[in-house]
């Protein structure tokens, strides 16, 4: 076990230099700007010089606390390396023992000193990472004029460690202590007097009103004139609660400040009605100084009043304003957002909760790309809070994968005071059928125009990718050279993909005319899930199927049906083996096949999920684009899933996709129903 020891401390060892030290130090500490130290650190700074020329290297301060008569523990002092004001000491919050504490708070009650020596077994108080132990202790009150300030504790791990020459030096040097604490007292009423005396002068609003201890007036500056609209002359000897307060509030101040009068007591601030001379009522907030010499002058107290009537009305209007807002923004049906400038939620709608299924704590204080997309790549940009960040208005149709739906975004910048943070609303409205109808038609005009572009380069490209293939194919014929035909090897594969990204340029701009007939979709999926069977079994993907019963055959081309689920099947396959390289149990892919209305026409809807990297919300969009692809380069043309939307769209059905980065992505296919044509079952 550690335990402290006390120093010889020979550049101090004599009582006299220490003391003059001390009372240096506390000239340093009294000229600094006491008046921004609160009084705990103030005590801590007066033990610290203690402990900083005194032959002792422990001990315990704590604030006493007049209005509970309880002692505040603020710290266990222990010194270290070095001498006066270069020694080092530390403090740490320590929890002293019940006969120690009880000690300290007797000494604090009576205001002498207590003397402990001899004490056996010695007392050992935990430190990590070292221990003090200590056999004698002395406890000295910080007091002046009977007021405690606080109460010191020093340790000593000699039986008699307070011989006493250094009780005589303590004592000296507690009572310089108190008398500081009590200067930083006097001088933070004083400071507090000059303070408020220089604003009310420098206030040309303040009505200000001097008053004899009989409660009469004497003065009455050209403010109190103005708001009362009584003249001076007027209301001189009058008493001041005939004129200063409205009727129902006279009798209970008259007796609050005949108190104060006669107590001597300080100051006092209320808030009261004024009842003017034409009879309207102005609320004042009043301060009232006490003379404390008023036996010897004619002034008792002096009243400072502020007219604080038109900043009530006004904020009572501003709580008015805003409980309206608060009535308005709760009552909107639609997801109600409002976010700062950085895109962190301040706070949202009930609907907002409930499209999230989130609670309260759960969105306030979130980024809004985490709570309306479900987050993002790491060192992503969320095109969402850049187009928060730029201030402007913006109405764009998305699906928000964190509120479950598609929705018709409103991002709208909110007017802001100079000061005031910076603000955005959003406001989101989920799609009706109608508005995914329009979209779906915008989506159908634009391919088709990148149709049309896509068949005139397409052929434009034809002829010359022709004349390289044959040109090739006469080289290789040409020559004998093992390396050159491996050159035009290369030269022929490259020239055929090229041929055929042309071929699905055309695929897609082409009108197609098959004609459409009554397809069972559990076969036609059975029959797709039997092409790739092999593939799926071979990367340990899982399948998963559901249908609901009595479904409706779809009305479909087969083939091209057939075309886009081996597509959707191709992009899942890739996304799963991107996430799990190997075997797992989250490595499924589910399909389940139901029935919907659009416009009350019925559609046998099939849905295709894959759980694996799924998709970045801002993309989404656009995986429908011609050339567009999330693969890396290589890995695809971006025409599948064009095509595979042109193909539905022909078949009159309906395709969109949903997906959560990381989490799953989901295809979305409906095609009509057959009418009058029955059901796998029938």
């Amino acid at each position: 076990m550690t335990q402290a020891s006390e120093s010889t401390f020979s550049p101090y060892s004599d009582s006299l230099v220490r003391r003059s030290n001390i009372l240096q130090a506390i000239i340093r500490l009294s000229n600094e700007h006491l008046s921004g130290l609160n009084r705990n650190e103030l005590l801590l700074r007066c033990a610290e010089i203690l402990f900083r020329y005194s032959s002792f290297n422990s001990g315990w301060i704590g604030r006493h606390v007049p209005e509970t008569g309880e002692i505040t523990p603020l710290a266990f002092l222990k010194t270290g390396a070095g001498n006066g004001d270069d020694r080092e000491i530390s403090r740490k919050l320590i929890l002293l023992d019940g006969a120690m504490v009880q000690s300290i708070q007797e000494t604090a009650e009576s205001g002498k000193p207590a003397l402990f020596t001899d004490i056996d077994p010695p007392v050992t108080l935990p430190l990590a990472p070292e221990r003090v132990t200590f056999r004698s202790c002395s406890i000295w009150p910080l007091s002046h004029h009977d007021f405690v300030y606080g109460v010191v504790a020093i340790f000593s791990e000699q039986p008699d460690g307070f011989p006493p020459d250094e009780l005589k030096f303590l004592e000296a040097t507690m009572a310089d202590l108190s008398l500081t604490l009590y200067t930083h007292d006097v001088s933070v009423q004083l400071q507090f007097e000059r303070d408020f005396n220089t604003e009310i002068i420098d206030s040309i609003q303040a009505l200000m009103v001097s008053i004899t201890p009989c409660g009469k007036i004497l003065r009455f500056n050209a403010e109190a004139e103005k708001v009362t609209g009584y003249r001076e002359q007027e209301v001189l000897e009058s008493y001041w609660v005939d004129i200063l307060l409205s009727p129902e509030h006279r009798l209970h101040y008259q007796n609050v400040i005949s108190r104060l009068l006669k107590t001597n007591a300080g100051n006092l601030s209320f808030r009261a009605s004024l009842r003017t001379k034409t009879g309207d009522l102005r609320t004042i907030d009043w301060h009232s100084s006490i003379k404390p010499d008023i036996d010897q002058g004619s002034v008792g107290m002096v009243l400072f009043g502020l007219d604080i009537t038109e900043r009530l009305a006004a904020d009572l209007k501003y709580d008015s304003a805003v409980a309206k807002w608060e009535n308005i923004f709760a009552a909107i049906q639609d997801p109600a957002l409002i976010t700062t400038r950085d895109g962190v939620i301040i706070d949202a709608n009930h609907a907002t909760f409930t499209a999230a299924r989130k609670s309260r704590d759960e969105v306030i204080g979130k980024s809004v790309c985490l709570i309306l997309h479900g987050g993002r790549k790491e060192n992503s940009v969320c095109p969402l809070e850049a187009q928060i960040k730029s201030g402007e208005s913006r109405i764009l149709h998305t699906e928000l994968s964190g509120l479950h739906g598609d929705y018709l975004l409103t991002v709208s910048p909110l007017a802001y005071s100079a000061g005031s943070e910076e603000a955005t609303l959003l406001v989101a409205r989920d799609m009706t059928e109608e508005e995914r109808h329009k979209a779906e038609a915008l989506r159908a005009a634009q391919l088709a125009s990148i149709g049309e572009l896509a068949a005139g380069v397409a052929h434009e490209i034809n002829n010359p990718v022709n004349g390289i293939l044959n040109y090739a194919q006469m080289l290789n014929d040409l020559t004998q050279d093992n390396q050159s035909e491996e050159v035009i090897g290369r030269i022929n594969t490259e020239a055929k993909r090229i041929a055929s990204i042309v071929r699905n340029l055309l695929d897609f701009s082409r009108y197609r005319v098959e004609e459409p007939e009554p397809v069972d979709g559990a076969e036609l999926l059975e029959d797709c899930l039997e092409l790739v069977q092999h593939q799926l079994l071979k990367d340990h993907i899982i399948i998963e199927h559901f249908q609901e019963q009595n479904l409706p055959l779809a009305f479909c081309n087969r083939s091209q049906a057939q075309q886009v689920f081996l597509n959707v099947i191709s992009n899942s396959r890739y996304a799963l083996n991107e996430k799990y390289p190997d075997s797992h149990p989250d490595k499924k892919l589910h399909f389940n096949i139901g029935l919907v209305h659009h416009t009350s026409a019925p559609y046998v809807r099939f849905t295709m999920t894959d759980y694996g990297i799924g998709i970045e919300h801002h993309l989404i969009n656009r995986v429908f684009d011609p050339f567009f692809s999330t693969k890396p380069n290589g890995a695809g043309t971006g025409l599948g899933l064009s095509i595979s939307y042109g193909l539905i769209r022909d078949n009159g059905g309906y395709m969109r996709i949903k997906s959560l980065l990381n989490s799953y992505t989901s295809i979305i296919i409906d095609l009509p129903a057959a009418k009058n044509r029955g059901n796998r079952d029938d």
